[in-house]
């Protein structure tokens, strides 16, 4: 069996290749454009292979995980009238990339953390207003505590946004922050003997 998946592996990894080759065939042939149609497509194919291996990679590291493991459950909590320079040094400064909820009359409004700070210049902190900076909610997929971390992550990674929010029964409970997933993808590399690379430190800012 781990043979025949050897076998596969290796089939997949050789495919886009053979097609980059038969483009440089074609291309030396005469064929210009039907070269470089191929070249380019079995580049996108060996991409399409790197990005699925990476995804497959991280479902295995994070099985067994629920969101609820490892949400954060409290969250400092702001106005969305207030300005970004009344929070923004100490979420700037803190030790761990954190994320603050924006709450009105009781409702989660966004969520905002360091990379939707990063997208405010300094200058601005005193003027622009938290309502203004935040990734509203509305915009975003929100995640049940009992989802399994890996899906919930590649959905996290898919906004780009600090964090998502995690509802039950309508309430949110709980925020799914991208620092949270590079900690836990930090500590099962290390068990597993494996050395933490870019892939993880991106989840870590």
């Amino acid at each position: 069996m781990a043979g025949r998946r050897g076998l596969r592996r290796a089939v997949r990894w050789t495919a886009p290749w053979l097609v980059v080759g038969a483009g440089f065939v074609l291309t030396l042939a005469g064929n210009a454009i039907g070269g470089l149609a191929l070249v380019l497509a079995g580049f996108a194919a060996r991409a399409a292979i790197q990005a699925a291996d990476r995804r497959d990679h991280l479902q295995r590291l994070l099985e067994g995980v629920t969101v609820a493991d490892v949400m954060v459950r409290e969250t400092p909590i702001v106005s969305p009238s207030v300005t970004v320079d009344t929070f923004a040094p100490d979420l700037d400064d803190a030790a761990d990339p954190g994320v603050v909820s924006v709450v009105a009359d009781g409702r989660l409004l966004g969520i905002l953390g360091r990379r939707e700070l990063a997208k405010v210049p300094r200058r601005r902190w005193p003027t622009v207003r938290a309502a203004e900076a935040m990734v509203a909610t509305t915009s975003l997929p929100s995640l049940a505590p009992d989802d399994p971390l890996g899906p919930a992550a590649e959905r996290l990674g898919a906004t780009g946004a600090t964090g998502l929010p995690v509802v039950r029964d309508g309430e949110p409970v709980g925020v799914l922050t991208r620092f949270v997933v590079g900690r836990i993808l930090h500590e099962r590399l290390v068990a597993a003997g494996e050395r933490p690379g870019s892939g993880v430190a991106r989840w870590r800012r």
